[in-house]
């Protein structure tokens, strides 16, 4: 591909405990298989993009620690350019993720060095593409939108306030429903991507529905990468020049094929499956 995407967010290690069920406020559950696999919506984005052909960098802020390590691993493996990840003196991100035998999960973040990522930590910027999430902190993402002349991406996850101005700048913006009922997008003048879960997802521009895409049947493992994989292959596919619907397809087909392994960026499908899968 003949563009460059610069990938803005957060590093974590998740460390993941496969369960039968999910525990209850207050209860124990064991009998749990452990694992820790490199994570941070950032890296997944990262990672997935860089899986589906795009030439990607990541600009993110680590840990002087062994988890940092762990948490690049991924990265620097499948040939994303590293050189404007920071090492400050914080943890690098952990994530703690319960998940259950149909897929369901809950999440606690400690966010660490992400949460100490500043402007001065930022390169310039010279990429044609741009996408950024909200697990870091907000005036980073200001600031390296200022003066930015690319295409811009916002996966606008976990819900923030005070982001009306990162969204306006938005040329595409992606939400879950949960999280586009959370923001006034209304009045947005780019492409709104909405995220349906097993209903698959919708593109709206000026509030009209311009394409609608179901996933394919699979036999999901584990949703917890299904997202970022979205966001990354409907960046990548309209990045590309393809046509609205089918970038919408090519991504719910990304989500799909995501949700059949176990993690996050050890999950996100590379190019000739999905092209395989769509009949490509």
């Amino acid at each position: 591909m003949s563009y460059g995407l610069t990938v803005l967010g957060s590093v974590n290690l998740d460390l993941i405990v496969q369960l039968d069920v999910l525990p209850k406020a207050g209860e124990t559950v064991t009998g749990g298989t452990y694992s820790a696999l490199p994570g941070g919506k950032g890296a997944n984005v990262a990672v997935a993009a860089r899986r589906l052909g795009a030439e990607t960098e990541i600009v993110a802020v680590v840990g002087n620690d062994d988890y940092a390590v762990q948490a690049l691993v991924n990265l620097d493996a499948e040939g994303v350019y590293l050189d404007a990840v920071k090492k400050v003196d914080a943890h690098t991100g952990l994530a703690f993720i319960s998940v259950a035998a149909g897929g369901e999960n809950q999440i606690a973040v400690a966010s660490g060095a992400n949460a100490a990522f500043t402007p001065e930590h930022l390169p310039k910027l010279c990429s044609d593409v741009l996408i950024t999430q909200f697990e870091i902190p907000i005036n980073v993402i200001e600031a390296a939108l200022d003066g930015y002349k690319g295409y811009v991406a916002v996966n606008a996850s976990p819900v923030c306030d005070g982001v009306n101005a990162i969204l306006q700048r938005a040329d595409l913006i992606i939400v879950n429903e949960g999280e586009a009922a959370r923001y006034d997008l209304s009045g947005h003048a780019g492409l709104i991507a909405v995220t349906l879960g097993a209903k698959g997802a919708e593109l709206r521009r000026a509030g009209q529905v311009i394409a609608v895409a179901l996933p394919p049947k699979v036999d999901v493992v584990d949703t917890t990468g299904a997202g970022d994989a979205f966001a990354a292959a409907l960046t990548v596919a309209l990045a590309e020049g393809q046509s609205e619907q089918d970038a919408l397809d090519f991504a719910c087909a990304v989500g799909a094929l995501t949700t059949t392994r176990l993690g996050t960026q050890t999950a996100s499908p590379r190019r000739a499956e999905v092209d395989r899968l769509l009949g490509r």
